[in-house]
């Protein structure tokens, strides 16, 4: 499934994809459903390749089964259950029936987590579990903020953070998005609702923190889907750059996935008097450095390991069969709470 001219439409007749002497051809179970990261994407694929920037995939959050390996592939075999994300610069579709994959790329899922749950967790989770313990250096006894805590990335990285013995706090711009937090267990340390006043960050922040500010701020960025203007995207009340930078610490880190972010000089200053830094997200950028496999390996597996101990919880709003995908995503930007999963 692609994306062409801003519309879905589903390939048909297409041939079982083989396998490479290091690839693995998987068998499709569950994908979770995103809309292609347009600038991403763009700058991936260099200029001799603009034609591919028109037909883009869909998808890339993948558990199935292995269907063949490569002859020199020696980590998986055929009927393996497995899990992983697809990088964006093959220009395959998760939304399919098969897909082929690096050995390195994949790890094995465990039983007691379903193929749903395994796909609509691995892509958040890489993404929060990047953001807080590589990025954000995140030690027992932090104090974080964490913006929009009911998002798929957030609620994940509100777990994580729990599990790593630091004090969270967490934005709520809707009073779905409070409800879920509300419901969460453990529960956020403070849950901040920006839905009437954005300004209530930096104020709630300092008395949080006696006036010093928190180590880390993981902002998973506004949306950069292909359409982000689409007229069914979410209003969310957006903190100012200045104030996100207001309530760090001296020292603190801003951890962003906003791919366009731009800081005037006022900004700037706020930064160098704090000593602060600023760390930009891309969970895509494991996937794209062979050199980075051991550690990214790492991560698959301990994502795995806590998401079959139940230490952490999917946050998946629905499922949708793969006919249902192009009605399902024109609604995508309209989900304040949850990830919808495509089970094939």
């Amino acid at each position: 499934m692609y994306y062409v001219q801003r519309d879905a439409y589903i390939e048909t007749e297409v041939e079982i994809p083989k396998a490479g002497q290091d690839y693995v051809s998987v068998q499709v179970k569950a994908c979770g459903l995103s809309k292609p990261p347009y600038p991403a994407v763009r700058e991936v694929f260099s200029v001799g390749d603009i034609p591919l920037l028109h037909r883009l995939p869909i998808g890339y959050e993948i558990s199935g089964y292995v269907h063949a390996v490569g002859s020199q592939v020696t980590t998986l075999r055929p009927g393996d259950a497995v899990v992983g994300l697809l990088p964006s610069d093959y220009n395959q579709s998760g939304c399919s029936e098969y897909v082929v994959m690096n050995e390195f790329d994949l790890v094995k899922k465990p039983p007691s987590v379903s193929f749903v749950e395994a796909a609509g967790t691995i892509g958040d989770a890489v993404k929060a579990y990047t953001a807080l313990h590589y990025l954000g250096r995140m030690c027992s006894g932090d104090t974080i903020l964490i913006l929009d805590g009911a998002s798929p990335s957030g609620s994940l990285a509100l777990q994580l953070a729990s599990l790593g013995g630091v004090r969270a706090i967490t934005t709520a711009s809707s009073q779905e998005e409070l409800s879920h937090l509300q419901g969460m267990q453990p529960q956020p340390w403070k849950i901040i609702d920006i839905s009437e006043k954005s300004s209530a960050l930096r104020q709630t922040c300092l008395e949080e923190t006696s006036g010093l500010g928190v180590d880390l701020i993981v902002d998973f960025g506004p949306s950069h889907a292909i359409n982000p203007k689409a007229p069914d995207s979410i209003d969310r009340k957006i903190p100012s750059r200045n104030d996100i930078i207001s309530c760090l610490a001296v020292g603190g880190r801003w951890v962003t996935s906003q791919i366009d972010l731009t800081l005037d000089a006022t900004c700037s200053r706020l930064l160098y008097l704090k000593c602060a830094s600023i760390g930009f997200l891309n969970e895509q950028s494991w996937v794209l450095c062979p050199t980075q496999a051991s550690r990214y390996q790492h991560i698959l597996m301990d994502i795995m390991d806590k998401l079959a101990d139940r230490n952490l919880r999917p946050n998946i709003h629905h499922t949708v069969s793969l006919d249902a995908v192009p009605e399902a995503l024109k609604g995508l930007n309209s989900l304040k709470v949850g990830k919808v999963v495509v089970n094939i």
